[in-house]
């Protein structure tokens, strides 16, 4: 009998890919007892679930080391820099199911939906850890394809279905322009993996420079839009607004925070010979995005619409860690997802208690007179609010100070300038939500929902953020040693 030889050996270092292997294999899991489950029992796939995904993120930190380690022939990486990413993913993720709780539990497929945010987690810590186009591209599109599903889960709502539709068409779109970039860029180094192609650009001729720009400039429009960077926002805030309140909330942070480490990553390996070309149009997105984000905001009297729109705002002032280009930039860059990452739970914790029968807890009016019947709630929320202002001293300050201080080094002085003016006004519509909590007179009856995990969810981030305000050396002592996977 012939000796079957293939052509590659065993990867070494399998267990590196523990996390992704409990995510793949417990989301059919989930999917399967959701099959089996009464309608009466389906409680036990959220907990489930959530119990999945804090085992993922106790099994990062059991598998990661203080230096990198690849596996898959080296396509894929965990250094201390996807460690910090995959942690802030399954934070994210278990706060969104978390939220989801009472949020679904009376619609249908409940299975399903947690099944979904399963997988979607699970493209985002592939993304994370690719150290190639291809490995990155399956993870990217495995995630979106997740988040256009949990968008339009609620199918007998219109603004949901049509939420979906959007940013199916839109995302489509941007995975063309993605793709596109990339023949440029292959055509120009022969290879998908970014440290090769990264070494390939530097030392090539200015006959490959015109390829190189156009393969750039795509890639970079396709990473814009799935972090949400203006002119690349078109879908956000309908996704935002259609979408369930819980997968506004993971959609709002998890994505972005593997969307920004992606940018990282290429902007590092693939392209630090063109650093120069890249902060100019990186410059013009910023301004652009802190422009729209936060003057757009201001006209919105939905809530969910108002921080999509804050979204935007946001990662304009990330993307000045980017401008930067040091370590400072690059740190301040995680040191914002931490923030935010509490920041935006905690918020969208309290619009899901607000939800009852006639009211969905999601108009601005909807806040008017809190502080004079829940006072915790209103203080927590005030408190979250100013923290996203970047108010001092709350943690939000910190965030914004970070990417604020390192793109002064890198002499954007203009460009900081900008930004403290968009982040004053940006503060106007946080602050007017607390002018409605404690100022307005009450226009709906308040009868919040009872529920210990989005009541634990409030505190928690409102401490942490309270915490960070105060003290924030230790988060930020974490993310610069996390750069070291990165530069």
């Amino acid at each position: 009998m012939a000796e079957v030889v293939f052509p590659f050996p065993f990867p070494e270092n399998l267990e590196l890919i523990l996390p992704e292997i409990i995510l793949a294999v417990m989301g059919m899991v989930v999917l399967l007892m959701s099959v089996f489950l009464s309608v009466s029992r389906q409680n036990i796939v959220a907990g489930v679930s959530i119990a999945t995904v804090i085992a993922v993120g106790a099994s990062v930190l059991y598998v990661s080391g203080s230096d990198a380690s690849t596996t898959f022939y080296g396509y894929f990486v965990l250094d201390p820099f996807a460690v910090y990413a995959k942690l802030l993913i399954a934070i994210a993720t278990v706060f969104a199911m978390m939220l989801s709780l009472n949020y679904v539990k009376d619609e249908a497929n409940v299975g399903e939906y947690y099944t979904i945010m399963l997988f979607a987690s699970l493209g985002m810590m592939l993304m994370v850890s690719a150290t190639n186009f291809v490995t990155m591209y399956l993870g990217l599109e495995l995630m979106a394809l997740s988040v256009y599903v949990l968008v339009g889960y609620q199918r007998d709502v219109l603004r949901s279905t049509e939420a979906a539709l959007k940013y199916f068409i839109l995302g489509a779109l941007s995975s063309c322009m993605l793709l596109y970039g990339l023949t440029f860029l292959y055509g120009s180094t022969g290879s998908f993996i970014f440290t090769e192609m990264g070494d390939i650009i530097s030392n090539s001729g200015e006959d490959q420079r015109l390829a190189v720009l156009t393969g750039m400039l795509f890639v970079l429009a396709g990473l814009s839009f799935k972090v949400s960077v203006a002119p690349f926002h078109m879908w956000t805030p309908d996704a935002y607004e259609g979408a369930p309140t819980p997968i506004t909330a993971f959609m709002s942070v998890a994505p972005k925070v593997a969307g920004l480490v992606v940018f990282m990553r290429i902007l590092v390996d693939v392209f630090p010979g063109l650093q120069a070309e890249y902060t100019t149009i990186l410059m013009f997105l910023a301004v652009l995005s802190m422009a729209v984000g936060n003057i757009a905001a201001i006209a919105q009297r939905n809530i969910k619409r108002m921080l999509a729109y804050s979204t935007i705002g946001h990662i304009g002032f990330i993307l000045l860690g980017l401008i930067a280009g040091s370590n400072d930039g690059y740190a301040g860059i995680l040191i914002y997802m931490t923030i935010y990452l509490f920041m935006t739970m905690g918020v969208f914790a309290i619009i899901i208690m607000m939800r009852r029968d006639e009211i969905q807890g999601e108009l601005l009016d909807d806040f008017a007179g809190l502080s004079r019947v829940r006072p915790g709630y209103a203080l927590a929320m005030g408190l979250l609010m100013f923290s996203m202002a970047g108010i001092p001293f709350l943690g939000g300050f910190w965030a914004k100070y970070a990417v604020f201080i390192a793109v002064i080094e890198a002499d954007h002085i203009i460009l900081a300038t900008l930004g403290v003016l968009f982040s004053a006004i940006g503060a106007f519509y946080y602050i007017r939500i607390v002018k409605y909590m404690y100022f307005d007179e009450e226009r709906v009856s308040f009868n919040f929902a009872k529920s210990a995990p989005l009541q634990v969810i409030v505190v928690l981030t409102t401490l942490v953020i309270v915490a960070i305000g105060i003290y924030p050396e230790p988060v930020m002592a974490m993310c610069r040693l996390a750069l070291a996977g990165l530069v």
